[in-house]
């Protein structure tokens, strides 16, 4: 990586500033550019797991935006896409004149370095489907980089430098930054209306994109796409690398079949190319929409080679990644889990899989994820607690837009009553959330806290009050 940053800006490359250090992301890539040999710095708003594993690591961190953060001696300036030009430290770097590169730009050099990069993106699913890849990688002795957007426990949080050619990676469509990166196999999981704030085009904006981002992938890679959604279809339409399907219908190249559920909601399927059985494979994560990531990873492995007692053995064996569907405790019978959905499908597919979980009541606690989201999608939202016993909604959480909207989780709240006559519930204090739990939650139920933003405090607050409430059903 060295190299080819030092060929990019034609300089030498050994000190980097990273702004926004703390994001999943940008630790990540700070992670790797020290395994790599090069000295990091950086600065966020705020402390989090992420900077402080980073400082385990001797890296100094800034907490807080100053002009005086960036020493003179920085090389170059890594910053995130939610860092504006009037931030301190960009001020700082502009007057150093010190060269300065997006995140999403920084990515894409580094998928230069590695010829068999594996770009997962869609709608939904990229974390659990690269975190997937990355352990089939990995328990293959593949040794692959990684770099994606949740903390997977095979290689120790959200990004490592292996020793191969291989590097998996996490392909966002916000802002077109999956368009940055090369890529030698491809899986696009869905496409749905999402960022708005962006894709002003709509749906047919947002196929567009993910065309594009098909198109990067050479003549002897591989897209692997979802078949049973007509947009998928139309975005890797004429591609110049063979494309593979797969779903649940028969018209897939790659179909899943006979799924099977436990009491805790984890499948159990057949798969199927062209018609002839390939095996049957068992997930400890819930939902259909697992079956579906499982299926593109099994189509991915068949291209690369990977044999099929591994692939086995890391399906049955993988945990997901970090707040997705993870389990938070289970006290007197009441069992809670959070998960990082904020899109309406998200929501609504994680609320079909605490259906089939044993349970007595379903509580749902779900904070909104920006107000343009919330707008736009609003009736999707509705639709999304559909099964739900309960819910709680937290006020909408914004860190990058004003409530131009007029838009308040209030105004979901009544349409939800209206809707499903499900008693909806506005909480704006965590503190008054878990009140509300403990008093209110019985023997039995199965608690849900949703969203990507600071609602996870919930769950972890819930179950250290449910504890001393019943320390004798710990």
């Amino acid at each position: 990586m060295k190299k080819e940053l030092e060929k990019t800006f034609h300089k030498p490359i050994n000190k980097l500033f990273f702004i926004g250090i703390g994001g999943s992301s940008m630790s990540g890539l700070a992670g790797m550019a020290l395994d790599q040999g090069l000295s990091v710095e950086g600065s966020d708003m705020v402390e989090s797991s992420y900077t402080g594993k980073l400082k385990e690591r001797d890296v100094i961190i800034h907490i807080g935006h100053n002009y005086q953060n960036i020493p003179e001696d920085t090389d170059l300036v890594v910053y995130s896409a939610a860092i504006h030009d009037d931030n301190p430290d960009m001020v700082r770097a502009t007057d150093l004149g010190l060269p300065k590169v997006e995140r999403s730009d920084y990515l894409g050099l580094l998928s230069h370095v590695f010829p068999k990069t594996i770009g997962v993106a869609g709608t939904h699913g990229k974390t659990t489907t690269s975190s997937m890849m990355a352990a089939l990688l990995h328990y293959d002795g593949r040794d692959p980089s990684v770099s994606i957007g949740g903390k997977l426990d095979e290689i120790g949080g959200n990004a490592c430098l292996g020793h191969s050619d291989y590097l998996v990676i996490e392909s966002c469509e916000y802002v077109d930054s999956f368009l940055k990166t090369q890529h030698y196999l491809g899986i696009i999981t869905n496409i749905e209306e999402d960022h708005l704030d962006y894709f002003k085009g709509g749906l047919s904006q947002i196929k567009e994109s993910f065309h594009q981002f098909g198109a990067i992938l050479p003549e002897d890679g591989l897209m692997v796409a979802y078949g049973d959604s007509q947009d998928v279809l139309d975005a890797v339409a004429d591609l110049r690398c063979p494309v593979v399907t797969y779903g649940l219908s028969e018209n897939n190249d790659w179909v899943a079949k006979n799924i099977t559920y436990n009491e805790q909601g984890n499948p159990s399927f057949d798969a199927t190319h062209h018609g002839t059985f390939i095996g049957h494979f068992s997930l400890k994560i819930p939902g259909e929409h697992n079956v579906l990531n499982a299926m593109s990873c099994i189509a991915a492995a068949h291209f690369l080679d990977i044999e099929k007692d591994v692939l086995t053995r890391t399906l049955k064996n993988f945990g997901g990644a970090k707040r997705r569907f993870e389990f938070r405790g289970e006290v007197e019978g009441i069992n809670v889990y959070e998960d990082y959905a904020h899109h309406p499908t998200e929501l609504k597919v994680v609320v079909q899989a605490c259906l089939n979980h044993a349970h007595k009541r379903l509580w749902v606690i779900f904070q909104p994820h920006t107000y343009s989201r919330t707008y736009y999608l609003f009736d999707d939202f509705v639709d999304a607690f559909e099964g739900a016993d309960k819910i709680i909604l937290n006020d909408i959480y914004s860190d990058r837009e004003d409530n131009d909207w007029d838009i308040y989780s209030e105004d979901l709240a009544k349409i939800i009553k209206l809707k499903h006559q499900t008693p909806t519930v506005v909480m704006t204090d965590f503190e008054d959330i878990v009140k509300y739990l403990t008093d209110n939650l019985e023997s039995g139920d199965l608690v849900l806290v949703a969203g990507s933003q600071t609602i996870n405090k919930v769950a972890y607050l819930l179950v250290d009050a449910l504890k001393e409430k019943y320390p004798q059903g710990q």
